[in-house]
């Protein structure tokens, strides 16, 4: 422990745009968790800088968009402080109404558009035609193929039919509908983007362009620099398609794992191109037993498949994957598809965007909608993953059950693991019997001491302070040497003062700066005593703070910190004139 508490300085009411912008930096660099956290940390109260609020909110709303955190969005919109602008209240709706959509809560989107086109004072034009193209969109979801036709009729007849997103609304309708002649009449013209997307989909479908051209077409829109990796992943969907069109292929195959490697529209990528993994695992299997009868190997005598993909594994590694998800689904023994499901998973985390492929072939695949019928390898590397990214949900769901460490992992780290899953995902209960078990079960070390504290850590995050102040007194009852009571006693005068039980905080903040050495003036006993003279004050013994400040004065040289004790004393001063002291 430093001494922050001299050198922290308040975070301004105003503005900070260079501290926004470096957030949104730190995003866009692959660490949104981060950069969220931190604006957790910065982002002003709106009781007291309801615009410097909003301008934090807009940017945590956009890194969610980005992250695709549909849930978290929605929760965090339902609701608005008292006495935001009209123009914000209209965002916000229409990024929760989004998130809804996304989300599949269809339902909820529609009463969310509901709401802003009949309660919205002074509607905008602009604004109200997104509204009415989202509900179409509401429409489409829920395959009201009519609902959504009759919509844009009328839609058509308010706004006309010049703006684009219109079109290719429209053009989805007329795909979905089995009219690719109507929808290419309506996207004809579009070069880029979704709508050139639709103009390839509908194309292939009239027939009236090769396959072959309309692959290449795809191919290299999709590999220019200038294409969203959104519109990129539907692109390379749209390659997939083609190269399947007489069949089966090796390239059918590689632009289907390609594309599940890009985010992309699920409605465009799953009603008008097929595009999910469970389409994946099938063309993996289908063209993997075409090549078998070829080649005349059998299901079920597993070295005619393993071998040979082992053989090719370096040079050919697509092959490779194709023969390993054969044995993986008709392994004669459990242990040798474990092996293949290995294989197949390390061969397409060495592929651009292959944990993205994993992800989605286990994770959002039917054959594996129940967690217990992965291959425990599996599992225990997509826990490894969710945790990674901060996916506390999906890592929860796969350790349901998952009481065995993984191989390589001993039983104390993987409880811990098992146990800040819990306390994050609301099983308090859960984490805390997983961390009493292993103070019961385990000697520990100061190492492990200073792991398990981690976790108790996690609880004091989410508030929940006597149950962090019970494992604190159980460890206190152990062996540990002088510096490790002191920082247990510092962590429960934390919590003690998170309950506003100020006198007890001052108490123990006090035992942890003295243990051992009652003048002790080294720098973790400075900042637990400055610690213990805030909890005084809150507890109304300004005296004893006084006197506290002032040995702190007498201990230090430096200025920053001289001014920072001299601005409390400054400040007990005009307490004392206010405030009657405790006897």
């Amino acid at each position: 422990m430093c001494l922050a508490w001299l050198l922290a300085a308040p975070v301004p009411a105003a503005v900070d745009q260079g501290q926004l912008k470096e957030l949104v930096e730190l995003a866009r660099a692959g660490a949104p968790q981060l950069a969220l956290a931190r604006l957790q940390q910065l982002q002003p109260a709106p009781d007291q800088d309801l615009v410097g609020w909003m301008a934090w909110e807009r940017e945590r709303i956009h890194m969610l968009e980005a992250k695709r955190a549909w849930v978290r969005i929605r929760k965090r919109l339902e609701t608005l402080p008292a006495g935001v602008p009209d123009d914000f209240r209209r965002w916000a709706l229409t990024r929760r109404a989004a998130a809804e959509i996304e989300d599949g809560a269809v339902v909820a989107a529609r009463a969310t558009l509901r709401s802003l086109l009949w309660h919205v004072d002074d509607l905008q034009l602009d604004d109200t035609a997104a509204w009415r193209r989202m509900v179409v969109r509401t429409y489409l979801k829920n395959d009201l193929l009519e609902d959504a036709r009759t919509a844009l009729l009328r839609y058509r007849l308010d706004f006309g039919d010049g703006n684009p997103e219109w079109r290719w609304l429209a053009a989805r309708v007329e795909l979905r509908t089995g009219h690719p002649q109507a929808a290419l009449a309506l996207v004809a013209d579009e070069q880029r983007g979704v709508g050139k997307v639709l103009q390839l989909i509908a194309r292939l479908h009239t027939r009236k362009t090769g396959a072959g051209a309309i692959e290449a077409e795809a191919r290299e829109l999709a590999a220019s620099e200038d294409t969203p990796p959104g519109v990129r992943g539907l692109l390379l969907g749209v390659a997939a398609e083609a190269a399947a069109v007489p069949g089966p292929t090796l390239e059918h195959v590689r632009y289907l794992e390609q594309a599940l490697a890009q985010p992309y529209d699920e409605e465009i990528g799953t009603h008008l191109l097929g595009l999910d993994p469970d389409r994946l695992w099938d063309a993996y299997l289908e063209l993997g037993k075409q090549w078998g009868n070829r080649e005349q190997r059998l299901l079920g005598r597993d070295e005619d498949w393993y071998f040979p993909a082992v053989e090719i594994m370096e040079k050919e590694p697509l092959r490779a994957r194709i023969l390993f998800a054969v044995l993986a689904e008709y392994g004669t023994e459990a242990q040798r598809r474990s092996l293949a499901h290995e294989y197949l998973v390390s061969l397409l985390e060495e592929e651009p965007g292959g944990k993205q492929v994993v992800e989605r072939l286990y994770l959002e695949s039917g054959r594996y909608r129940d967690p217990a019928r992965l291959p425990r390898v599996i599992r225990y590397r997509l826990i490894d993953q969710a945790l990674e990214k901060g996916d506390l949900a999906t890592a929860s769901r796969l350790m349901a059950g998952l009481k065995a460490p993984p191989s390589g992992t001993g039983r104390f780290e993987w409880d811990l693991r098992r146990a800040r899953v819990a306390i994050f995902t609301g099983d308090l209960k859960g984490g805390v019997r997983l961390l009493e078990g292993l103070l019961d079960g385990e000697e520990l070390d100061g190492k492990r001491v200073d792991r398990l504290l981690q976790v108790v850590f996690d609880l004091q995050t989410v508030q929940q302070h006597k149950r962090a102040l019970a494992l604190f007194d159980r460890l206190l009852a152990r062996p540990l040497d002088l510096q490790q009571r002191r920082e247990l006693l510092f962590w429960k005068a934390d919590s003690w003062e998170a309950l506003d039980r100020h006198d007890r905080a001052a108490w123990f903040y006090l035992k942890s700066a003295t243990l051992g050495d009652p003048l002790a003036m080294d720098p973790w006993a400075q900042t637990a005593r400055y610690r213990a003279a805030k909890a005084l004050v809150g507890a109304g013994y300004l005296d004893d703070a006084r006197q506290i400040y002032h040995s702190l004065l007498r201990a230090t040289r430096d200025k920053a910190r001289r001014a920072v004790l001299q601005g409390e004393l400054q400040r007990l001063r005009l307490l004392a004139t206010r405030k009657p002291e405790q006897p």
